[in-house]
């Protein structure tokens, strides 16, 4: 059994039979938790789901039925939304007051089209007419974190801003705005959904405007008091801007305690031929010093995923990032700077998951990769993945291999980790796969059976949430004791406890391997690079980064002249150097083929006539000094006396 005394976690599975909720064990081995009589919250087709941020309740749209309230803690429905049988979008506020939901505007029967709700008991509050929805600009109502005010873009280049009482008082119609905020032609908009450990005073939020012909790109950080801004005046002032050619989109990544935030800005075609998926770069915004920083990456290539180590309790912040192209880079940053502090090696990796209490770390190849998976502990600096049990689990990196996996999630004690794959995006072999933090999967010990949801019946899976107090931060217990770290890679080497015979010439090394697929191998990848700690020469030699959607720049003929210049200056000191180390070694120059030794001064000799002849004041001073040798040479000639 587990040893914690805490609640054992819960998942909710969503397929095709309907929504089912399981108790899963913290560990294999650990007798599987009671379950209930019947998993199943719903059964039939369900579209979407959502649960609470505390986990004590499920918000599950039924096809032909709507959205409908069930309780967890009994499984029993509590309400259903009346005429939200078309829904389309959900999405919950920060502490789970207030639910949002969008589906088609039809000007008779739902003119209020996104609506929002009262989640304890189902009451319509307020609602708006949106007629076209923007799927990267969801949910189009935002909540600031302590609920007390709410913003939405409108199309007519302004942010409007709703109290929370102006909501309650709309009694399912329109609410009344408190202010508005004008930003020309903002078309994304976000604000942070952490509530920080401090009081709010003020709330910040970002905007962005792409790209026109005739205007760059701009991303904005904007402050908000209540009551203390000028409703209907002119632009409303940014902070901080950063303004880039040909961006086109933007994704904000807020920090948990609210104090910075990350932008990737990313546009779709890069002028530069590179990358058939555009380009794409990452700023950090630092609210302090007011500046905005580019994130120095060490690999070019596309911004494939960020995350913020989410515990606020925990300083120092910092931030994970896998870039640039296959192998792709993955490094540890701070938060407040932007250098690095760690890298996480080459890989084939795409996505960054945190544990909710920041200490484990999941970087993955999901989606269209192979599935490697490698599991970090981010205050030794360590992969633990390789605890697993099976070596069939492992790939040849020594990390994890979930393939084809489409969704994925950690547990809220921070011990487990789901990857599913699920349909439509995959229609085979759907399952749902849960690992502990130190690689190990469970296998028998879970309540439900793989046949279960093959081949294509798994929709979602995702664990119930938790306030991150309910479970402490625990490292890992017992730590692996089969796997010896290897401080120069981010890949485990299997001790010889494991009960298989290694060769002495496969031993400690990665891999193992002697054969001609593992040397090829070993060949194409040799300027890999495996884990470690960043220096400070490290971040001198970083390449500063290019533009956004810009072709990288070219140097002008005349610098080129002057660089060639200037690298045939340094070959030809070279060689004079070296014709008058040549001169002076006598001990060298005995143990030298006396013919050989002949014919180089000969050929050195002829240059110089050559030299001779053209005009001395074209002559640098590498060439002079060639010429001021010729006495040297013809005396080593006569000595040699051939």
């Amino acid at each position: 059994m587990s040893t914690s005394s805490n609640p054992p976690c819960r998942i909710l599975i969503r397929s095709k039979a309907g929504v089912e909720l399981y108790t899963v064990p913290e560990r294999p081995g650990d007798a599987t938790p009671p379950q209930l009589e019947d998993p199943f919250l719903v059964k039939g087709l369900t579209s979407l789901h959502q649960c609470a941020p505390d986990g004590s309740a499920a918000y599950i749209h039924i096809t032909g039925k709507g959205i409908t309230k069930y309780t967890l803690a009994d499984q029993k429905q509590a309400f259903c939304l009346p005429n939200t049988v078309g829904v389309q979008m959900l999405h919950m506020s920060p502490s789970g007051t207030y639910l949002l939901t969008w589906q088609r505007f039809n000007a008779e029967t739902c003119p209020l089209n996104l609506q929002c709700w009262n989640a304890a008991d189902g009451k319509l509050l307020a609602g708006w007419a949106l007629k076209n929805l923007r799927r990267d600009a969801w949910p189009n109502v935002q909540w600031t974190a302590d609920e007390r005010c709410a913003m939405a873009m409108t199309t007519a280049n302004q942010v409007l801003v709703y109290s929370a009482a102006s909501i309650l008082e709309a009694n399912g119609g329109e609410a009344r705005y408190q202010d508005v905020l004008k930003v020309e032609g903002i078309t994304i908009l976000s604000l942070p959904q952490t509530k920080p450990l401090q009081n709010m005073a003020l709330y910040y939020f970002t905007s962005f405007v792409p790209a026109t012909k005739n205007k760059p790109g701009r991303a904005s950080l904007h402050a908000y008091t209540p009551g203390k801004t000028n409703s209907g005046g002119g632009q409303y002032p940014a902070l901080l801007l950063k303004s880039l050619f040909q961006a086109e989109e933007m994704k904000t990544l807020w920090n948990p305690t609210n104090d910075a935030a990350l932008i990737v800005l990313q546009t779709a075609v890069d002028v530069s031929g590179q990358s058939y998926y555009g380009s794409s770069q990452l700023f950090l915004l630092n609210f302090a010093n007011k500046e905005v920083v580019t994130v120095p990456l060490d690999q070019e290539g596309p911004v494939l995923d960020v995350g913020w180590m989410p515990n606020p309790s925990k300083p120092p912040h910092c931030f994970a990032v896998v870039a640039g192209r296959m192998p792709s880079m993955a490094t540890l940053h701070n938060g407040l700077t932007g250098e690095p502090l760690f890298k996480f090696g080459h890989a084939h990796r795409n996505t960054v998951s945190w544990s909710p209490h920041g200490r484990f770390l999941c970087l993955a190849g999901f989606g269209n990769l192979a599935g490697g998976m490698g599991l970090w502990d981010r205050n030794k600096g360590k992969l633990i993945s390789a605890g697993a049990t099976n070596t069939a689990q492992l790939n040849a990196n020594g990390n994890l291999k979930a393939e084809t996996t489409t969704g994925y999630g950690w547990s809220p004690d921070s011990r487990l980790f789901a990857a599913s794959t699920c349909t439509p995006r995959m229609n085979v072999e759907n399952r749902v796969r849960i690992y502990t933090y130190a690689g190990e999967q469970l296998v028998d010990n879970l309540p439900w059976s793989k046949s279960q949801y093959e081949p294509d019946k798994l929709l979602e899976a995702t664990f119930v949430p938790a306030p991150l107090t309910q479970y402490p931060d625990r490292p890992h217990t017992p730590p692996p004791d089969k796997v010896v770290i290897n401080q120069h890679s981010s890949a485990p080497v299997f001790a010889s406890s494991s009960g298989k015979y290694v060769p002495p010439s496969a031993r400690n090394r990665v891999g193992g391997g002697t054969s001609l697929a593992e040397r090829l191998r070993k060949e194409k990848e040799g300027t890999m690079q495996g884990a470690a700690k960043v220096t400070r020469m490290d971040a001198i030699k970083r390449a500063t980064p290019t533009v956004v959607g810009l072709a990288p720049s070219t140097k002008s003929k005349s610098a080129q002249r002057r660089e060639k210049a200037k690298i045939k200056k340094q070959s030809e000191e070279q060689a004079v150097a070296a014709i008058q180390s040549a001169v002076q070694a006598d001990e060298s120059q005995e143990q030298l083929d006396p013919e050989k030794l002949t014919r180089k001064l000969k050929k050195l000799l002829k240059q110089i006539d050559d030299l001779k002849a053209k005009d001395p004041s074209s002559l640098n001073d590498a060439q002079k000094k060639k010429i001021q040798s010729e006495d040297e040479i013809l005396k080593q000639l006569k000595e040699l006396g051939i």
